[in-house]
């Protein structure tokens, strides 16, 4: 789930900064699955790439490398217009996201 070797080269270099870097990533994150689905709902399938498409270079800011692959293939629906499966599949990412949450909680 994580490159855990890269999470801890980077706080290595971040010190002090890598937990308010982690703790803002998860407030973040967390917000966006809400936003992903009101956008939906509305058939914006415009604003639902543009949340994905930050909750994946989010994620591989914090090396959760699989996490950013999934949610490039969310953002791939979303471009596509995919409707029919969108929602379960933001369903899944945050599944899989809230598996990333949880191990990071563990780092700081």
């Amino acid at each position: 789930m994580i490159d855990l070797d890269s999470l801890n080269m980077l706080k290595d270099i971040m010190e002090e900064e890598f937990q308010p870097l982690i703790e803002l990533y998860i407030r973040d994150s967390d917000r966006r699955f809400p936003e992903m689905r009101q956008a939906l709902q509305e058939g914006d399938c415009e604003s639902v790439r543009m949340t994905v498409h930050s909750l994946k270079g989010a994620s591989s800011n914090v090396c959760a490398v699989e996490l950013a692959e999934h949610a490039y293939s969310v953002e791939k629906m979303a471009i596509a217009g995919d409707t029919a499966h969108l929602r379960g599949a933001i369903d899944e990412l945050e599944q899989s996201y809230l598996r990333v949450r949880q191990q990071l909680s563990t780092l700081i």
